[in-house]
């Protein structure tokens, strides 16, 4: 299996890129949806930055950083994110990162961005709440062969964009932010034998296995996504670690929140690799849910 690209001590399970210590350390900055950044860039290139679901997100020698959408660069749709946030470039063949006089500030590692400061592989880049890894080069970077989220996403019943509301307005300028691609509905069909031992998904064209633990656990996150329809695409579907440690039939007499963060590892690595992809999403505070609105195939 492969090593996380930031710390090289752990398995990397989001996208085959970070360990799930790693990205914990960006999600924890501030609640997001993959939708919220988007690349103009598609090309392949030395260097990347890694978002908190592992997803590479490639540079060229010069990328604008910030929440302005239509141009060269990554747009960043949070709040806490100026228009013109920063610029990362390569100068003589060192990266550098320059801040534009933000309102909220960039970070590399914990200090604050004043003029240039030189990036490395490996050091966490925050540009106002919203964190990522710069990493170069980029030979062991995997481009997940199947995203759900972070593009616009073509579910196979109605092969249209589904959208969400934009992100809220920034502090510093009103402006209308750009509608992004939401929570897709795709058809999921959830099978568990009548003799027990656990039990199957199907969507997207792929079956996948799963134990008893697995499949009570991801019939929970899909039910509760599916139960939800008046709830903001934002905050719909969430399922908090209490809930589970409460509902699922645990094969321990006193699980804990590791047993939970255990699963959902050892459920998101049976979906990418059965080929379904990474249908869990987890946010601090808010717990887990599914990445899609599940249409029931009873």
């Amino acid at each position: 299996m492969a090593q996380c690209l930031v710390c090289s001590d752990r398995e990397a399970t989001l996208s085959e890129n970070l360990c799930e210590e790693c990205a914990d350390s960006l999600a924890a900055r501030t609640p997001l949806v993959p939708e919220q950044i988007i690349s103009s860039n598609t090309a392949i290139t030395g260097a990347a930055l890694l978002d908190q679901w592992g997803r590479p997100h490639y540079v060229d020698d010069v990328v604008q950083l910030g929440r302005q959408f239509g141009r060269e660069g990554i747009a960043i749709l949070d709040s806490s994110v100026s228009r013109e946030h920063a610029v990362l470039s390569r100068v003589n063949g060192a990266w550098v990162v320059r801040d534009n006089s933000s309102t909220n500030g960039t970070s590399l590692g914990d200090v604050l961005v004043e003029g240039e400061k030189p990036v490395s592989s490996g050091d966490q880049l925050t540009l106002g709440s919203v964190g990522f890894y710069f990493v170069t080069p980029t030979d062991k970077v995997t481009k997940p062969d199947h995203e759900l989220a972070g593009e616009t996403v073509k579910p196979q019943a109605s092969q249209s964009a589904v959208k969400i509301p934009a992100a809220a307005p920034s502090n510093d300028e009103d402006s209308d932010e750009p509608t992004f691609s939401g929570l897709p509905k795709v058809p999921v069909l959830l099978v568990e034998p009548t003799g027990g031992g656990g039990g199957f998904i199907k969507a997207l064209g792929k079956t996948v296995q799963l134990t008893t633990t697995q499949f009570e656990f991801v019939a929970l996150v899909a039910r509760r996504m599916a139960d939800e329809p008046h709830q903001p695409d934002l905050v719909r579907g969430f399922v908090r670690s209490s809930e589970l440690l409460a509902d699922i039939s645990w094969d321990t007499a006193h699980p804990s929140d590791n047993h939970v963060k255990q699963l959902v590892r050892r459920v998101r690595r049976a979906l990418v690799r059965g080929g379904i992809g990474n249908l869990i999403e987890s946010r601090h505070r808010f717990g887990y849910r599914f990445r899609i609105i599940p249409i029931f195939d009873e």
